[in-house]
């Protein structure tokens, strides 16, 4: 049988499986366009207020809108107090944007350049900026680092390129690169890096086997966080430690400023913002589809449900054909990450144009011209997906019966969104009620 003949029969029974499977999907996740109603989200954790809230538990909600990018950026950073309430003079500001995908799935360029500029223009400024992330694919210089249709005016090589050619040789890159053996099954083929220890043994990737996340399921993903150089300073970062070098850590700050796009992601997958912009962070051969560490799942697939155990045989087919397996994306590890890595300092979600239907097909996508930032990523998501996303994606928009407006709905109680919401919350991580968010916002439309 040649190569043609079995990616066919492959692919059709593929397709098969999907159809066969969809009915059951479907009423699992209720995305039919009647949102369902289920159980409460958790409570905070006991003993203090969630994590992202200041110090009356409330999650600051800071939005701008119908300016530019950059002016957008610059009026929720003037409402959070200025750039000197958030960098200090000899930080070194990471900044994760998301850089899988172009046009509306990747981070807007033009608002980042404007949230560059005014760290560069903070008085004494004398630290860094590193733009950096894990796309998980083996070629680094790809996707939102090289696409010709991105979100603003550059792509991400060309943002750092603007800066370099002005002068500001403290503006510059890194891509985080998976370590493990990897097959590439589903998401994303990078591998073949370095696990290391910590900064003294180099760049790579932590894996943390004292860090392990168990999910509702029984599935367990270990927690990994990059050590990088930068090509400024040639510093060592250590994500979760800070900066190091000559052999000891140095007490400097690290700013991490999480970038992420408003976006739609899939009806089983829900909405990408800030939550979801960390799997840029972790290395995701690091567990299934992974090939090490055996027994272990990574970020993306230790999953919610026990789909793949209450189906052995299925999972063995799919196996057999190369097809991932289906299931549902779980916070929980994100919120653990959270907690035991590192938490943004501040998130900036960016939806200026935003993918009701795709993360990549313009025609599925709408301007928003926003902003949306804080220190709250639970109540980001919740509030951007509610306020700036659904209320531009249309009622019946999906086809086959369904619904993206109940996929984008953070109400919806049945929907992956809101379970994958509560999950990150139930780590003790943000506010779910919006009795508990406090909103300020510019509209430059109104004057």
């Amino acid at each position: 049988m040649d190569v043609t003949r079995r990616l066919i029969l492959k692919l059709s029974f593929a397709v098969g499986l999907m159809l066969a499977l969809f009915p059951w999907l479907k009423g699992r996740w209720n995305l039919a366009g009647n949102c369902a109603e289920g159980s409460r989200a958790p409570e905070p954790s006991p003993g203090g207020f969630p994590l992202g809230t200041d110090g009356e538990g409330l999650s600051q909600i800071y939005v701008a809108r119908n300016g530019t990018p950059e002016e957008n950026v610059r009026r929720v950073v003037e409402m959070m107090g200025g750039i000197e309430k958030l960098i200090d003079p000899d930080d070194i500001v990471v900044l994760k944007p998301n850089s899988q995908w172009w046009n509306q799935g990747m981070t807007d360029t033009d608002a980042m350049k404007g949230f560059v500029e005014l760290v560069l223009a903070r008085p004494g400024f004398e630290g860094e900026i590193i733009i950096a992330d894990n796309h998980q694919y083996q070629e680094d210089n790809s996707r939102g680092w090289t696409t010709d249709s991105p979100s603003g005016t550059y792509n991400l090589n060309g943002l750092v390129g603007h800066f370099q050619e002005r002068g500001f040789r403290n503006v510059t890159k890194c891509h985080w690169h998976c370590a493990g053996p990897n097959r590439g099954l589903v998401q994303g083929d990078a591998h073949g890096d370095s696990v290391v220890e910590g900064p003294w043994e180099g760049d790579g990737y932590v894996w943390r086997r004292d860090m392990i996340y168990r999910a509702s399921s029984g599935r367990r993903t270990m927690i990994t966080y990059p050590v990088f150089t930068s090509s400024y300073s040639g510093i060592k970062i250590d994500f979760k430690d800070g900066p190091y070098k000559d052999g000891e850590y140095l007490g400097r700050g690290l700013k991490f400023i999480n970038f992420p796009a408003l976006n739609h992601h899939s009806f089983w997958g829900g909405v990408t913002c800030c939550i979801k912009n960390y799997l840029g962070v972790v290395d995701m051969s690091c567990g299934y589809h992974g090939d090490t560490p055996e027994g272990l799942f990574n970020f993306h697939y230790v999953g919610h449900s026990n789909l793949n155990e209450n189906y052995p045989l299925l999972e063995r087919i799919k196996a057999r054909l190369g097809i991932g397996y289906i299931d549902h994306f779980n916070a929980g590890p994100v919120g653990y990450f959270m907690r035991n890595v590192r938490m943004a300092d501040l998130n900036i979600v960016t939806a200026e144009r935003v993918g009701f239907g795709s993360r990549t097909d313009p025609a599925r996508s709408a301007r928003a011209g926003a902003i949306v930032a804080g220190t709250d990523p639970v109540a980001l998501d919740y509030y951007a997906s509610k306020h700036i996303l659904l209320p531009v994606t249309p009622d019946d928009s999906g086809g086959r019966g369904l619904s993206y407006h109940c996929a984008n709905d953070p109400d919806n109680r049945a929907g992956p969104l809101r379970w994958y919401l509560e999950e990150c919350h139930g780590e003790g991580t943000g506010n779910l009620s919006e009795d508990r968010m406090k909103v300020q916002e510019i509209d430059y439309a109104s004057g």
